[in-house]
């Protein structure tokens, strides 16, 4: 398989390996640390193992996010997760306006509408890890306004060029996008305001990683603005191992104190708003698959 340069997400199953956590060759990062070299990514609260090699796991689920853009439809099995269009993005928090405006940027592929959650100023500088097609970017650039920016990070190259292709069409001049991984992000260290993330972390193949570079790219007293996919129950080995199932929100998630933990072994100090134990119903059809959705603020203070 194609080795990735990847993005703003996906798949959480496993720790990283000491020998892809540090990569010197992206030149966009500055005074970043490679964590998993000191021996600081053996936490207490692992991500679930799996016998899915964690690329090969990555190269599924780009795989599957590509296919969404180029033909259109759903990456889940039961065709509602993922991918559900209009009316899920308004079950889960966006406005009927939003979405018929900026029609072309959303693929409904969220749990809850990050953007709100974490009050989002004037001026600042705004991090998206998985931006997808760029509609929560573009909601975000209007709460920054012109003396802001937004950065968008995805894994997936089809994202991006049809996020920059949004951004253009729908005039966001202070959107940027970059093809990139959230274990390890194309950003420099303590440079964003807000990171916001959409139904994506439950997909990083090492949510250790994706917090701790979250952690490094914030300023002090910064703070990510989260909804994501937690489960309640757990998968079956069977289950994690489906190729549909590891490419929807669902086939990485761990358990909600796993989570929660992971979080605070990064440094983060965490304020829950809700949890929508609902969300498989919207994006399923059913309430079969054990999993929440999330949404909280964590800080860097």
């Amino acid at each position: 398989m194609k080795k990735l340069l990847i993005v703003s997400l996906l798949v959480s199953i496993q720790g990283i390996s000491a020998t892809s956590c540090c990569n010197e060759n992206n030149n966009m990062k500055s005074e970043k640390k490679c964590c998993c070299s000191q021996g600081c990514c053996n936490k207490k609260a692992k991500s679930a193992p799996q016998s899915t090699s964690n690329q090969e796991t990555k190269d599924i689920i780009k795989e599957a996010y590509s296919e969404v853009v180029t033909k259109g439809g759903s990456v889940c099995p039961m065709g509602g997760c993922c991918g559900g269009g209009a009316q899920l993005s308004q079950d889960i928090g966006y406005s009927r306006e939003e979405i018929e405006e900026l029609a072309d940027a959303n693929l409904g592929l969220g749990c809850g509408n990050s953007v709100n959650l974490g009050d989002i100023q004037k001026g600042e500088t705004v991090l998206d890890l998985g931006s997808g097609a760029g509609l929560d970017c573009f909601l975000a650039a209007r709460k920054v306004g012109p003396e802001g920016s937004v950065i968008g990070v995805d894994m997936t190259q089809a994202m991006i060029d049809k996020a920059r292709k949004n951004a253009q069409k729908y005039g966001f001049d202070t959107v940027e996008f970059h093809l990139g991984d959230i274990e390890d992000l194309p950003v420099e260290s303590n440079s964003i305001d807000t990171i916001m993330s959409n139904c994506v972390i439950s997909l990083a193949t090492s949510k250790e990683k994706a917090f701790s570079e979250a952690f490094r790219v914030l300023k002090n007293g910064g703070k990510m603005a989260i909804s994501d996919m937690v489960l309640t129950g757990t998968l079956t080995k069977e289950q994690r191992n489906d190729k549909k199932i590891m490419s929807t929100c669902v086939g990485g998630a761990i358990l909600k104190e796993d989570y929660l933990l992971l979080l605070k072994e990064a440094g983060f100090t965490v304020t829950i708003l809700g949890e929508d134990a609902n969300i498989s119903q919207k994006k399923f059809g059913n309430n079969d698959v054990p999993v929440s959705s999330l949404k909280f603020i964590a800080y860097k203070k």
